[in-house]
């Protein structure tokens, strides 16, 4: 009886240690990489470090039907922020790998940030930017890389830093990348519009009254200090001496006149010059009468010019390119100073 019982316990033992010896392998696989990142839109792959003879993957611990190679392919859509493990065999040992997790990157929406000079008005849709000031655009982080700027949806040519100084009037978008994802490209389609203030300062004489171009607000200075109360689109002068008027808009734009100098004989501008015909259609004949005028500038109420030349006897000026509207003639002296103003109408 003893006999058996002790025959029966080393059968035990031998059946207890082969199925042990079948359990533990004399191995662990290693899942690589252990800290895969997806970028949008990205592919790529897990696979073992070493190789074995089968494979099985988990996806959160559930068997992947078909994923039975050492490489298993994952994307940014389908499996970021999961877990994946293996179970692999060799020479009959079965063994599981840990856990790794598959992340993926996720990035704020793009945006435009405006800064420095403008003033957005919702009338219009458009940010309004000063004569000669300038807005800065910033494309949002993390969006600073393979950066390429737009106006009205085309290239600006080097417009490539994260950073666009808007100079002139437009429409304009954006793309650019993260620097850890740089081949993920990530575009603001809505418009920044920018549109520029046309305020503009010009005196015009008519008889013994100075008038200043269409504005919102008015401020007259005499020889250059403020006039108290004249804070209207004319004045009449009281004393001989250089006047100048400051215009704003409803943005709070604001621009200077030219001097317009005032003298106790000063002569109307049309004892100056003449300039005929008027309305003009091609060539403006202007003839000096009496010396003092220098430079003959036209220009629109806006401040553009179209002719600035220096006076002599007599000259003609060429109006062909002018679209129809009225313009304004200005006179200046060798001081740069505007001694007379008249209005010439194209046809």
């Amino acid at each position: 009886m003893k006999r058996n019982l002790l025959f029966a316990a080393i059968i035990l033992n031998l059946t207890l240690a082969a199925f042990q010896s079948k359990a533990q392998c004399s191995f662990t696989p290693v899942v690589t990489p252990n800290d895969l990142i997806l970028c949008p839109d990205a592919v790529d792959s897990l696979s073992t470090t070493e190789v074995f003879d089968t494979y099985q993957w988990y996806q959160n611990n559930k068997l992947i039907p078909g994923a039975t190679d050492r490489y298993y392919k994952v994307n940014s859509y389908n499996d970021a922020a999961t877990y994946f493990k293996v179970t692999v065999t060799r020479s009959g040992c079965t063994a599981t790998s840990a856990k790794v997790l598959v992340d993926g990157w996720a990035f704020a929406s793009p945006v435009i940030i405006s800064s420095g000079n403008g003033i957005y008005d919702p009338n219009r849709g458009a940010t309004i930017v000063c004569p000669f000031d300038t807005l800065k655009l910033t494309y949002g982080l993390p969006y600073n890389q393979n950066v390429q700027w737009y106006d009205n949806y085309k290239p600006i040519p080097g417009a490539t830093q994260q950073s666009y100084f808007v100079t002139e009037k437009g429409s304009f978008t954006v793309c650019g990348s993260p620097e850890v994802c740089p081949g993920f490209t990530q575009c603001e389609l809505i418009p920044v519009d920018v549109l520029y203030s046309k305020i503009n300062a010009t005196i015009t004489q008519s008889n013994d009254t100075l008038y200043a171009s269409q504005a919102r607000h008015y401020q007259w200075y005499f020889n250059g200090k403020k006039i108290p109360n004249a804070n209207y689109n004319f004045i009449k002068p009281r004393q001989k001496g250089s006047y100048t008027v400051m215009t704003s808009d409803k943005y709070t734009c604001t621009a200077f006149s030219l001097p317009f100098i005032i003298t106790v004989d000063k002569p109307l501008i049309d004892e100056i010059i003449a300039a005929a015909p008027n309305p003009v259609k091609d060539v403006l004949h202007v003839t000096l009468k009496t010396p003092g005028a220098y430079r003959l500038i036209i220009s629109d109420f806006y401040g553009n010019r179209y002719t600035d030349v220096k006076l002599y006897g007599s000259q003609n000026i060429y109006m062909q390119q002018l679209h129809t509207g009225t313009y304004l003639l200005q006179l200046l002296n060798n001081q740069q100073e505007l001694i007379g103003t008249k209005k010439i109408f194209k046809e």
